[in-house]
């Protein structure tokens, strides 16, 4: 057995190198705190998984300069996004969500009125090479590819953590003072802290509740064979099998989501066929790769956080694809943690900020589950009449009653209350003003700047955004003509050490969407503070948002 050959130490072992995981080294290391990356695998995803980087997202990746290559990557950006609902590929159009290009939805002052990034539609497997790439590029982070977290201990001083390289066996000791599971469902983190789920799910019923196969392919001859427009996400419903089919390059490559048959496994499953089933043709069609996995859950960690070792992305909750919202909690979990590591790793932030991401994201992420399991319950309760596919006048009705039904599926698609209306109300680290907030809805966002949520988005001039001008760090907004003195407020900063900015923008609508003359924004974007003139004690003010009060 190999035993340990080195050893060294680092303020922060990420443990996973998805979506999450590179996320969170972004953050980190775009702040310069010195970190370790590990993934057990040899390269980032080669399975496709997940199709949207809902408006959050991509918001974060603008603040961290990633957005305009994020939106090179997947669909060309005049492909149609439309939702496209049908009885087979071959068989017939039940209803369709039309849904604008990435090119039309940039230049649509609708579109882009909210957020300056509209949700884009690329798979993750395009997106994490991206990501490490630019994390290759940060001195500060040690990314380790094809290493595997065997154990760890943790006490008060730190976290000592033993690694294993996959391809030899030889072992590393890395001592840290924070481990952050990024390590997904099956979490060798969560499990080693004995840390369990609570939620819905692990039922096996039926398509999008149970055994799902995942299906990547390669079918140039899909698009010919389509009795109707392209569009980017296809849902086939028919009384011998649903599935969900996502187009990933428009070039024939797919992604294809069928419920597993009974006793079946990825190694037994005809994949080939499952696909074929749903095309309702015989094509030419290559499986690249299948993957197994459970549909329906709505599962969240009991706790995000053990001592000096904390958890993002799957590791503290799973859901079912169905909305699109999992991955983007994740990147939502590391934009709230990322800045909170750096303050605490640099010094200008007690330990106990930390205790704050747990009490913060979990409501979230109980808030998120949720709804993806209402939108999978809506499509596992469908069902399906025995003549949908005749063609008889009978046939023709119950397409044209079932279409009408799809056709109001609308919200699992857009949901932007879930996307931008995330509230840390409950956190001591929010100064509140006594304001009430807009009530939490998942289809509707009402812009607020009442403490506690995201920024409201305004546009300053031609792909000049308000979050243009922020700091990665905090930022103290000045918004009149002659903006109040706030050098006591700075002056606190510099004192307790905190990075800032002061940025003025005497702008009447920047004004009128906050209210006030002043705001300060965390590095995460969220409204931490506002009013018309600094507080009358500063430092408390610094210490409450900095957890050190």
């Amino acid at each position: 057995m190999a035993t340990k050959s080195t050893s060294t130490k680092t303020p922060v072992l990420i443990v996973g190198g998805g979506m999450v995981g590179l996320s969170l080294a972004v953050e980190l290391g775009s702040r310069d705190v010195p970190c370790i990356l590990i993934s057990e695998e040899e390269t980032t995803a080669t399975h496709p998984q997940g199709n949207s980087l809902n408006s959050r997202t991509m918001e974060h990746y603008r603040r961290l300069g990633l957005s305009e290559e994020i939106r090179t990557a997947g669909l060309p950006t005049d492909h149609a996004t439309d939702v496209v609902y049908a009885t087979r590929f071959a068989g017939w159009e039940l209803a369709r969500l039309p849904m604008p290009s990435t090119a039309e939805k940039l230049a649509d002052p609708v579109q882009t009125a909210q957020t300056p990034e509209p949700i884009h539609r690329a798979n993750f497997f395009f997106i994490e090479p991206i990501l490490k790439a630019r994390v290759d590029t940060l001195p500060s982070v040690d990314v380790r590819f094809g290493h595997r977290l065997i154990e760890f201990a943790q006490d008060a001083d730190g976290v000592a953590a033993t690694v294993e390289r996959v391809a030899d066996g030889e072992r590393l000791g890395i001592s840290c003072d924070w481990l952050i599971g990024c390590d997904g469902a099956r979490s060798t983190v969560r499990q080693s802290l004995g840390i369990g789920y609570a939620g819905k799910g692990g039922e096996d019923e039926t398509f999008m509740r149970g055994r799902m196969l995942s299906t990547y392919v390669d079918a140039p001859a899909l698009a010919k064979t389509m009795k109707f427009e392209p569009g980017w996400h296809y849902w086939t419903i028919n009384e011998d099998d649903r599935a969900s089919v996502a187009t990933l390059d428009a070039k024939g490559k797919y992604v294809v989501l069928t419920r597993m048959p009974p006793d079946e496994d990825e190694t037994t499953v005809d994949a080939a066929a499952a696909f074929l089933g749903c095309v309702g043709a015989d094509i030419p069609v290559e499986v690249l790769s299948v993957k197994s996995w459970m549909a329906g859950l709505a599962l969240v960690a009991d706790r995000y956080q053990d001592g000096r070792v904390l958890m993002a992305g799957d590791s503290v909750h799973l859901f079912t694809p169905t909305g699109g919202f999992g991955m983007n909690t994740g990147v939502d979990d590391t934009a709230n943690l990322g800045w909170k590591l750096a303050a605490v790793v640099q010094g200008w932030a007690p330990p106990s900020l930390l205790d704050s991401y747990e009490a913060e994201r979990r409501p979230i992420g109980i808030r998120n589950t949720t709804m993806s399991h209402q939108f999978a319950s809506a499509v596992a309760g469908l069902e399906i009449p025995p003549t949908l596919e005749d063609d008889t006048p009978e046939g023709t009705a119950e397409r044209e009653r079932i279409g009408a039904h799809l056709a109001t599926f609308t919200e699992e698609f857009r949901s932007l209350g879930i996307q931008l209306g995330a509230r840390y109300d409950g956190s001591g680290l929010i100064a509140h003003d006594g304001s009430e907030a807009p009530a939490d809805s998942p289809f509707e966002y009402v812009p607020s700047a009442v403490p506690g949520g995201r920024a409201p988005h305004v546009w300053l001039g031609p792909n000049d955004a308000l979050f243009d001008r922020c700091s990665l760090n905090f930022t103290l907004l000045r918004l009149s003509e002659i903006p109040p003195d706030v050098s006591a407020l700075t002056d606190a900063a510099v004192a307790r050490k905190i990075p800032h900015a002061v940025v003025d923008i005497a702008s009447q609508d920047v004004r009128d969407a906050y209210g006030v003359d002043l705001v300060l924004l965390r590095p995460d974007h969220h409204i931490a503070w506002r009013g018309n003139a600094a507080p009358d004690t500063p430092d408390r003010l610094w210490a409450q948002v900095t957890g050190d009060s």
